[in-house]
């Protein structure tokens, strides 16, 4: 099904004759008559060389035309700098103009202003300049089906194919586009900008497009266009054009244009000149005004317009350069080409307003701007209204106060007009977020500080309203540098979902140092008038009503009264309608009454129709909305009756606005057919809708919508639940659309797409409990890949959270049939809603383990993801098992989605005690002295990771932005960089040693607050000039009678740095202000006032002076010091941890179970049963995971009851009335999770089917592909970890060490098919006393009867036959990594960052190279000591090999041949001279143009492909040339094979080849994701011990003690 009724057809001329044309196409013409240019510009005439070719219709012309001083059609060069231009200026005619006439005054070719005026002006004259023609004559007798995308067509063709004079590339889109447009023009370039953006043909060009500078472009059409298509339509020979009919006022093209240009403009810079002169139309020497302001201006934010003494002729034409509308123009261009010329010299494009704007909508979760409203309030301002503000007293006073300080103005009356019916435009969080966008946009100073908030990872529409308003205003904008007062309005108060709510948070700008000016608009109400009572003194205040002025009636009836006859006759109905207005009628909808009056009257014919509707007015607006609802119900024709009803029940119940065009498309079935859907939509509704010159769709007044969905006794209404099935199903057909996915992969949406995929949900909740088909609906959906196909729209949008909102919707909605479950029919339809319950929890958990995935490929939803998910998920059995066995995962005894998304590991003998969000960082305090920093996006640990104090850490703390952690130590305090990891400043402790209980950052984070167990309050200033102590308060705490009073155990400050609580362990608990210090009270027991009870945790609420916290006992205790009220409550934890916003705590016991409550009762919203103790606990800043410590690892959990947890709470303050209140009783929700014996080692057999992991606990564990877990090889009694594990080359044996550098050796029974798969194991051979250090490889000789074991710096050889060791020896080789020497399987390789020693099984040297790297040593002389061998891969030929070195966490590849001199040195070189063997080798440097993705290299497979890890956790597939032209010898030539001159044996100590003398930067495939890993599976472990199996086509990747098993048929 198609949702495209309006489009029209299209010519015959196909898309590849348009857009693929060949040389052979190019017609020759001869040279221009045009004069000859100046040596500096380009050649007149036609230029279009190579680009010139057949064209549309519309094109066929006589080139005798093109050849005139009128100008040549398509992309000419009129001038050209003498140096390489800065900037690309091309210049668009309108209608009936043409590419030179139009820019010349009364024709004459020395005013041709582009080429004869501009480049004679500074910065313009750094600029190649262009025009551009078309056939724009409508007195011509062309293609009448030619329309403005054809024109536009043409001109991203010649932009991108056009050539030169001389046929060179023109190279547009190298250096920024600005076009210079005249009427018809603009929308050519519109439409070009928008049909570029889903080209990749056309990227380049697109992206260059930097401004656009308007002259009378017809934004919002005219009305002259229906009348110039009648007189050509009249003419005999010419016919009407349908460009021309598109310029029509408000017509559908312009609409949807508008529509879709909105969204991308802000890339742009834009300037607007409008006419302010009628132009002359040749009647009779009429003149009339072809554009008014309004059509000629976009209204979009950071737009520049200006009026031009011009008519819509001479708007573009100049006497000369002193013209002051040339002057006008000129100076709009210089100013955008110097703009554009400086930021490129700054080489800084990202540093633009308009990107940085892109930048903030989704961190602020702005998704439509707030521009919308403005502009639809604009269009319906009758100009001359409330001129009389302007001179109030009151209103100046507020305007213009004479004092600078922040102030308060309400201006109370009629009814507002309404918010579209988006009910989410009611809430107190949209409306800070769009206040906070409009300060950036006004204030571009601040729209940096703004962007950097994205780093402490807030998900700011999500957020609490309090949480935006101290992280974006009080922290960001009251500190902004600015002397200029700013001025916010505030429309539609009383609109809001809680308008007390909104005053009382806004009263609070009276701490703001800047002045801020605020302006409310609503009706009054006692609930605001009460509000505005309590207004602080600190605020100025006034108020105004509009009541009572009448004049602003009579201005708006003079205007919209659109009546014939003589103006007395005027005048009388305008005073009658003032005069009626007044009787028995609400003041507040005065106005909307009158304007349904004038709109009535409007409509009439004659002068007794007039007379007697005036008579019929209806006295309120029920009347009058009785008597628009019955001329609907009385339409004879029941076809616009059935549209009507469609067309109301879509508008009363949409959640946000919709277009013309999306609602066209919603109604696809109704609207099909209607060649003017916007006129029938005002012709049927009978006034009930309005539309402004956007196209926006909107009821006429909320009043209205609620009148028609409210009382079932009028003479039409609409049905609620009916409304709301009939927008749920048109959402679903529009999202099972055939071919919807490929319109999304071209990037071509529909317009109603996002808000079918944003929306259906909410239609759906709120649909009759009992509609079968509305069931079966929803099932179809779920059933097909349609619902893939909604998840990759959501994820190509960025609005995975609707993911969440849809999961709780369906909750909702499938817990409504299970009330109603004793209706026969209902159980039927509860049958078909069992798709949808198993839906339920997918949705939640595909956001939150595949998140990161979908965002960068929102494609991989269909065949990438499925297959990782859970056995008995939804998504997986429908989806996961494909037929072509592609990719197949196992390994994983859980079949159902669990809560864990990420395990961070530290290593064993590591104990983290402390755990807290850092922003978009997981810091984690060793208390021995070292702090983890884990990205909290992929859970690796970023470059600042680890930070070492030196010495012990008590604790840590960082400050609100995330940018600075500080580590209070025994002896000394450290201050660090978050992102780099540098120490900024080390401050000795005091000498008397206090220990740090709480720590707050604190004045800009220029100093620290630090409270001590003895009971003062310091402040450690962090200029690093100064570095001094200063007490700021000594607590001296009054012993009480009957208790003891001994040093604090615990303390905990406000976020303000404003109270301190001090716990003690044998007396209450008590509560100070610091300035003083001031005793507010003590915390006693509710259940016992003589028990004293220990407090072991406490945390203020960050919005209100009040305390959370826990008792030894496990108790949770709440107080309230200044009321001195507490409560208790028994939770049995030993932990305890608030989320930044104060909604929520999570608590943990010794034995390991997590509990998560609601700060406002208490409620248990979540727990978690596990194993071990947990030492810490902290929120992520979005609420949505919280974190665990538990030694030596820690827990990153996302359970659904958070999420949901978290968008209930944001549409509890957006407001959900229109789909019944969402608020539900928050369901206890439970996870048990076993215990995780984690994977230390991990190998898999060379011969296939069988592998192995080690633990660690000490048990090594045997799988078979086919048969899955087999027993177990071994079980340490001691529990002592697996080190390392290792295959022989035939699968017969698998060689193991534990931490106490024991070796087993266990014997595999190769016919697994029968038997448990083990048959015996040596006993342990001990190699303590044979090498120094851990164990850190295991290697079978490739004939299985030894086994090489190595440490960092000594190895020695064990004998399968013997069971011992037969030598040992020390090869002092740091961070080296041994292999079998791929030539000579007697050798060993062993290769390190710098060197390559070859050993044989002895242990003998036999031949030691130094890698010479003249390429790198520059680059990472400063890494010594951190450097690593991580991967050695043999080609295919065994004659190379391709090296991975680690170097401070950067990787280098080398490419070495195999060594095949192994006799230089073997005999003769003292081990202990090793370092001074002179032998050199020169390996090849690989500098792939992936190289920064590869995290780890993980095999190079024969066909010549490397498979590796890249940093963002997909496996990757790449070919990498390793061809013989590329590898220089870079080994010594044998000397038995040369002659014994002094040169060669010179040459054989000092290789050096010339082609490995520099870096070889190789040409490779681009790589190609395979798949990517879940966000859950990505550890250490993962990174450190994933591999290819290369023989089963798999991928071994260890997760929470399992081994997941991807099996991918492109592994070959």
């Amino acid at each position: 099904m198609q949702y495209f009724p309006f489009r029209r057809k299209r010519s015959n001329e196909s898309r590849q004759s348009r857009f693929r044309r060949t040389s052979t196409d190019i017609p020759q013409f001869s040279p221009s008559t045009s004069p000859s240019p100046s040596p500096s510009t380009g050649k007149e005439g036609d230029r279009r060389g190579s680009s010139s070719s057949t064209r549309p219709s519309a094109y066929h012309h006589s080139r005798k035309q093109s050849e005139t001083d009128l100008g040549p059609l398509g992309l000419n060069v009129i001038f050209t700098p003498k140096n390489r231009q800065k900037v690309d200026i091309v210049f668009i005619h309108g209608l009936g103009g043409t590419s030179r006439k139009t820019w010349s005054k009364n024709g004459d070719p020395e005013l041709f202003w582009p080429l004869k005026f501009l480049p004679q002006e500074p910065y313009i004259c750094l600029s190649r300049i262009f025009t551009f023609g078309y056939n724009a004559n409508f007195l011509s007798a062309g293609n009448v089906s030619t329309s403005v995308l054809d024109f536009a067509k043409d001109l991203l063709f010649d932009l991108k194919f056009a050539k030169g004079d001389q046929k060179e590339d023109l190279n547009i889109g190298k250096v920024p586009l600005v076009f210079v447009v005249h009427s018809m023009g603009g929308l050519i370039v519109k439409e070009a900008y928008m049909q570029g953006q889903n080209d990749p043909e056309y990227e380049a060009v697109i992206k260059a497009i930097s401004a656009v500078t308007f002259l009378a472009t017809p934004h919002r059409g005219t009305n002259l266009a229906e009348l110039l298509n009648r007189i050509l339509r009249s003419t005999f020979f010419t016919n009407s054009k349908h460009y021309v009919s598109e310029l029509g006022k408000n017509s559908f093209t312009l609409q949807k244009l508008n529509e879709q240009f909105r969204h991308i403009a802000p890339r742009l810079d834009i300037v607007s000149f409008y006419e302010t002169q009628p132009t002359s139309i040749g009647l009779k020497n009429s003149r009339v005004m072809i554009l008014e302001k309004d059509s000629s201006i976009l209204g979009y934010p950071g737009e520049r317009s200006k009026a031009l003494d011009a008519d819509h002729h001479s708007v573009c034409k100049y006497d000369s350069p002193q013209d002051p509308n040339y002057v006008a123009v000129k100076n709009a261009l210089q100013s955008l080409i110097a703009k554009i010329t400086l930021a490129n010299q700054s080489n800084d494009d990202s540093s633009s307003v308009g990107n940085k704007l892109v930048s903030l909508k989704p961190l602020l979760g702005i998704i439509e701007l707030p521009d919308i409203d403005y502009i639809f309030f604009r269009d319906q301002w009758s100009h001359g209204t409330c001129t009389w503000l302007l001179d109030e007293k009151d209103y100046l006073e507020w305007l213009r106060p004479p004092t600078p300080q922040s102030s308060l103005f309400w201006l109370s009356g009629g009814a507002a007009a309404g918010k579209f019916g988006d009910r989410g435009k009611r809430s107190l969080s949209l409306l800070l977020r769009s206040i906070a966008y409009q300060v950036a946009l006004s204030k571009p100073s601040l729209l940096g500080s703004i962007l950097q908030l994205k780093d402490q990872g807030i998900d700011f529409e999500t957020a609490t309203p309090r949480t935006i308003w101290e992280r974006l205003f009080k922290a960001i904008v009251f500190k902004a540098e600015e002397n200029e007062p700013m001025y916010w309005v505030i429309d539609g108060l009383d609109e809001a979902d809680d308008p007390r709510a909104i005053t009382r948070l806004l009263f609070e700008v009276c701490g703001s140092p800047i002045p801020i000016r605020i302006l409310f608009v609503g009706r009054e109400t006692t609930e605001i008038a009460t509000s505005f009572q309590k207004v602080p003194k600190q605020l100025g205040f006034g108020s105004m009503s509009i009541k009572g002025h009448k004049e602003d009636l009579s201005h708006y009836i003079q205007q919209e009264l659109n009546l014939s006859g003589d103006a007395r006759f005027r005048e009388d109905v305008a005073e009658t309608i003032a005069r009626e207005s007044q009787k028995n009628f609400l003041n507040q909808l005065i106005y909307q009454w009158v304007r349904l009056a004038v709109e009535t009257l409007n409509l009439c014919h004659s002068r007794e129709d007039i007379e007697l509707a005036l008579q019929q007015l209806p006295i309120g607006m029920q009347a009058f909305y009785d008597r628009m609802a019955l001329s609907i119900a009385q339409k004879t024709d029941s076809g616009q009756r059935r549209l009507a009803s469609a067309i109301l029940q879509s508008v009363t119940t949409t959640l946000h606005v919709l277009t013309v065009t999306e609602l066209s498309q919603a109604l696809y079935e109704e609207a099909f057919g209607i060649l003017d859907f916007q006129r029938s939509i005002i012709d049927v509704c009978c006034g009930f809708i309005v539309i402004n010159k956007d196209g926006y769709v909107a009821m006429v007044h909320h009043t209205a919508r609620e009148y028609l969905l409210d009382g079932v006794d009028r003479p039409f209404h609409v049905e609620r639940s009916a409304a709301h099935k009939q927008m749920f199903l048109s959402c679903m057909r529009f999202l099972m659309t055939v071919g919807l996915r490929a319109k999304i992969d071209s990037k071509q949406q529909p317009v109603f797409l996002n808000y079918a995929a944003s929306s259906w949900h909410a239609h759906l909740v709120a649909t009759s409990a009992d509609d079968g088909e509305v069931a079966e609906t929803l099932n179809k959906f779920l059933s097909g890949r349609w619902v893939l196909t909604w998840i990759q729209v959501l994820a190509s949008t960025d609005q995975l959270r609707v993911l969440i909102q849809a999961s709780r919707h369906l909750s909702r909605y499938v817990g409504k049939q299970r009330q109603n479950d004793d209706d026969p029919n209902q159980r039927q339809i509860i049958v078909k809603l069992e798709l949808a319950r198993s839906w339920l929890e997918d949705f939640a958990k595909i956001v939150g383990k595949f998140g990161g995935i979908l965002r960068q490929n929102p494609g991989s939803i269909h065949k990438l993801i499925p297959p990782f998910c859970p056995p008995d998920s939804a998504i997986y059995q429908q989806f996961g098992k494909l037929k072509d066995k592609s990719l197949v995962v196992s390994g994983f005894s859980n079949q159902n989605w669990d809560d864990s998304l990420a395990r961070l590991s530290y290593g064993l003998g590591t104990y983290a005690t402390s755990i807290s969000a850092v922003g978009a960082q997981i810091a984690t305090l060793v208390p021995s002295g070292t702090v983890f920093l884990h990205d909290s996006s992929n859970f690796e640990e970023t470059v600042a990771s680890p930070i070492t104090h030196g010495g012990r850490v008590y604790s840590m703390v960082s400050n609100t932005s995330a940018t600075l952690l500080v580590t209070y130590g025994y002896h000394t305090i450290k201050l660090w960089h978050t992102r780099t990891g540098n120490c900024k400043l080390s401050i000795d402790n005091l000498q008397s040693r206090p220990r740090p209980l709480t720590m707050l950052f604190s004045e800009n984070d220029q100093s620290l607050l630090i409270g001590s167990d003895d009971r003062r309050i310091r402040s450690l200033d962090l200029n690093p000039e100064s570095r001094s102590w200063k007490i700021v308060a000594d607590l001296e705490e009054p012993e009480l009678e009957g208790h003891f009073l001994n040093s604090p155990n615990h303390m905990a400050l406000d976020q303000k740095g404003k109270l301190v609580s001090v716990a003690y362990r044998g007396h209450p608990l008590s509560a100070w202000e610091i300035d003083g210090p001031v005793h507010v009270g003590h915390c006693w027991r509710t259940r016992d006032v003589l028990a004293r009870g220990e407090v072991i945790e406490a945390v203020w609420h960050p919005h209100q002076p009040e305390i959370l916290g826990l008792y030894i006992e496990g108790v949770i205790f709440r107080w309230r010091p200044y009321d001195d009220e507490t409560e208790e409550f028994a939770a049995g934890a030993s932990r305890l941890a608030m989320s930044t916003d104060g909604s929520l705590i999570v608590t943990g016991d010794v034995r390991g179970t997590v509990k998560v409550f609601t700060t406002a009762d208490l409620t248990n919203l979540y727990q978690l049963v596990s194993e071990d103790n947990v030492l810490g606990l902290a929120f992520s800043p979005d609420l949505r995971r919280f974190y665990d410590v538990r030694g030596n690892y820690g827990n990153v959990w996302e359970p659904n009851a958070l999420l949901k947890f978290v968008e209930q709470q944001n549409n509890d303050t957006e407001g959900e009335s229109e789909i019944g209140s969402l608020a539900q009783t928050c369901n206890h929700s439970e996870s048990v999770l076993r215990r995780v014996d984690s994977i230390t080692s991990l190998a898999a057999s060379p011969t296939g089917r069988l592998y192995c992991s080690g633990t660690e606990k000490g048990a090594v564990h045997l799988y078979d592909t086919q048969r899955g877990k087999l027993p177990n090889i071994y079980e340490s009694r001691s529990f002592l970890s697996i080190e390392q594990v290792t295959w022989s080359h035939d699968g017969r044996y698998v060689c193991f060490s534990d931490s106490s550098k024991r070796v087993f050796i266990q014997t595999i029974d190769q016919n697994v098919g029968g038997s448990d798969g083990s048959l015996e194991t040596t006993a342990p051979i001990s190699v303590k006393t044979s090498l120094d250090g851990p164990i850190t490889q295991l290697l079978f000789h490739l004939d299985s009867t030894q086994v090489m074991v190595s440490s960092s710096s000594s190895a020695c050889t064990i004998s399968l036959a013997s069971a011992s060791i037969t030598v040992s020896a020390n090869i002092g080789i740091a961070g080296c990594r041994l292999t079998i020497h791929p030539l000579d399987p007697t050798l060993m390789l062993c290769i390190g960052p710098d060197d390559i020693h070859i050993f044989d099984w002895k242990l003998s040297l036999r031949q030691a190279f130094k890698m010479e790297q003249s390429l790198s040593q520059s680059r990472f002389s400063c890494s010594q000591g951190q450097e690593r061998v991580v991967e050695i891969l043999p080609t295919a030929d065994k004659k190379h090999m391709l090296v991975q070195i680690e170097r401070t966490k950067e990787n280098t590849f080398l490419l070495l041949e195999a060594p095949s001199n192994t006799t230089a040195v073997s005999e003769t070189a003292d081990r202990a001279d090793i370092g001074d063997v002179s032998t050199s080798i020169f390996p090849t440097e690989l500098r792939f143009s992936f190289s920064p993705l590869i995290l780890h290299a993980l095999d190079l497979l024969p066909s010549g492909h490397l498979i590796f890890l890249s940093r963002d956790f997909s496996i990757c597939f790449t070919r990498v040339p390793i061809q013989q032209d590329l590898l220089p010898s870079s080994l010594p030539p044998n000397p038995r094979m040369e002659s014994e001159s002094d040169t060669q044996h010179e040459a054989a100590n000092t290789l050096r080849s010339p082609k490995a003398s520099g870096s070889t930067k190789s040409k490779s495939d681009d790589p190609k994701p395979l798949f990517w890993l879940p966000r859950d599976w990505i550890s250490r472990d993962c990174i450190a011990l994933c591999k290819v199996w290369r023989n089963e086509r798999s991928f071994l990747c260890p997760r929470n003690g399992e081994v997941a098993v991807v099996r991918c048929a492109a592994m070959v």
